[in-house]
């Protein structure tokens, strides 16, 4: 320990060496040539390849570096940036990524999340950011209306996506209706749930056994009389029936179950229902989805997604509860280091009704871009990526050598490259494996793939407001071209 003069005197001696952020010049030159950036990749992803991915030995090569010592330029950074990252990553905004769920975000959105980070405000609790949680409430109440849900008791909070919501949901499950005592308890999904399901399964403690999936028929939709006769088996020989999770937009196949159905049986033997809609609840903002999605508003708990179908920067994902007390219940702690929290529950201080304390300001990206644009806009745009969807299904129906599996409901169409006459699943299985490869390496548009009743099956999901009719022409064209390709050279 130094007196109290030689510690000033080296603080002043650090000061006169380490300042960071203090002109206001520079810090506007770099936060426009940060601009310019963003716009110049937004505006020209169309003229880019999708992506491209490498292996990790390149990448150590080309990035791997020392720990820096000194300073480096912005506009070494903003190259690198550009040259060295941009260029090894898929970009999910492009217009035609159609792998996975894609995320494209918007321009007043990213602003948003832009601005939000530069506050780097607290969303844990009421009193360090009473403002900006009032901000997050308001947008719950949006998304409430958005799926149909009016009760005041219901709310929730932004998650990092849908994984972490629907772990937070179960956990309420959990404590609410077993009072934490797992033993002995049963959750039912169907044979299409996604596999965050499990994932929060497992980390809640329930075995692999107490997850039961129920089969599904053509359509992809939870067998309902299997269902109930499975409650039913699993009372009479004692187990303890607690939750059914519904999928609200499966991943496969965008396959909505029938939520009035399961919300009856779910009251009828008491269980909680939650509805996995992280895919496709906002769907419910046009008349086609709302008509699949009905009944959503009858569960105990909701998962959605912002960052798919509001067009929100990655992470946005959310939770809703039917009665938002029971998260409460679930996750309120009152350590000593928090006593000057407001605990009045008007003030909604957000790590009691979920996983997080330290937690960010999501809120605001959605609230710029819902203001900005108007909810008629996301309607229209939620309306074009389903019309999207139906008119790459039937231009591969025209194909003489695409075989569609599934009615895209919610933007996804499940196919497959089947050449005319040949029947051995293995030899197609084959031709599509190669198939979806070399569409992903051609950087013309990126798809993936997945099984359906045993077979390999490529996806092409369309969920992004660039995506225009030539740019799903232009993937089935792609399809038919490459699929031919590699079938002829299989033959010589």
């Amino acid at each position: 320990m130094g007196s109290i003069e030689e510690l000033r005197a080296r603080l002043a001696a650090c000061d006169e060496l380490v300042r960071i952020d203090t002109d206001p010049v520079e810090m506007r030159r770099i936060g426009y040539k940060t601009i310019d950036a963003i716009v110049e990749h937004l505006t020209t992803l169309s003229e880019r390849p999708t992506g491209r991915t490498a292996e990790r030995a390149e990448m150590e090569n080309l990035l791997r570096a020392p720990l820096p010592a000194g300073s480096t330029s912005f506009e070494e950074l903003l190259t690198d940036y550009r040259e060295k990252i941009l260029t090894y990553c898929f970009h999910l905004g492009h217009p035609r990524f159609f792998a996975y769920i894609p995320s494209s975000p918007t321009y007043a959105a990213i602003l948003g999340d832009t601005l939000a980070t530069a506050a780097n405000l607290f969303l844990g609790n009421w009193l360090e950011a009473a403002a900006a949680a009032e901000i997050e409430l308001i947008v719950i109440d949006w998304f409430k209306e958005m799926i149909g849900i009016d009760s005041s008791l219901a709310g929730g909070l932004l998650t990092s996506g849908g994984s972490v919501a629907n772990l937070t949901a179960l956990a309420v499950a959990r404590h609410a209706r077993l009072d934490d005592q797992i033993s002995g308890s049963v959750i039912y999904v169907s044979d299409q749930t996604h596999s965050s399901i499990d994932r929060a399964a497992r980390l809640l403690g329930f075995r692999p056994d107490q997850l039961v999936r129920i089969p599904t028929p053509e359509d992809y939709r939870i067998d309902l009389s299997a269902l109930e006769q499975r409650i039913l088996d699993d009372e009479r020989v004692g187990l303890r029936p607690f939750c059914i999770v519904a999928n609200g937009g499966t991943t496969n196949t965008g396959a909505v179950d029938a939520l009035e159905a399961v919300g009856d049986i779910s009251r009828r033997y008491n269980l909680w229902f939650h509805v996995d809609a992280a895919y496709g609840g906002f769907a419910a903002l046009t008349e086609r989805g709302r008509r699949l999605l009905s009944g959503i508003s009858r569960a105990d708990s909701i998962t959605l997604d912002p960052h798919k179908w509001l067009y929100a920067p990655i992470e946005a994902g959310c939770v809703i509860f039917r009665d938002a007390q029971l998260a409460r219940t679930t996750f309120h702690l009152l350590p000593d280091y928090l006593q000057e929290m407001p605990q009045e529950v008007e003030n909604i201080n957000f790590y009691d009704y979920g996983i997080q304390l330290t937690r960010g300001f999501r809120a605001l990206k959605l609230w710029f871009a819902l203001r900005y644009y108007g909810i008629e806009t996301f309607i229209r745009l939620v309306e074009r990526s389903l019309d999207l969807a139906e008119l790459a299904a039937e231009l591969m129906r025209r194909s003489p050598v695409i075989e569609v599996l599934n009615e895209p409901q919610l933007g996804i169409v499940c196919f497959r490259y089947v050449p005319v006459g040949l029947a051995d699943e293995a030899r197609i299985e084959s031709l599509n494996t190669e198939l979806v490869a070399r569409v992903i390496a051609s950087g013309e548009a990126t798809m993936s793939s997945t099984r359906l009743r045993e077979k390999f099956v490529v996806r092409l999901c369309v969920l992004n407001h660039r995506t225009g009719a030539g740019d799903v022409e232009r993937a089935v064209a792609l399809v038919e071209r490459v699929g031919s390709e590699i079938w002829n050279s299989s033959r010589n």
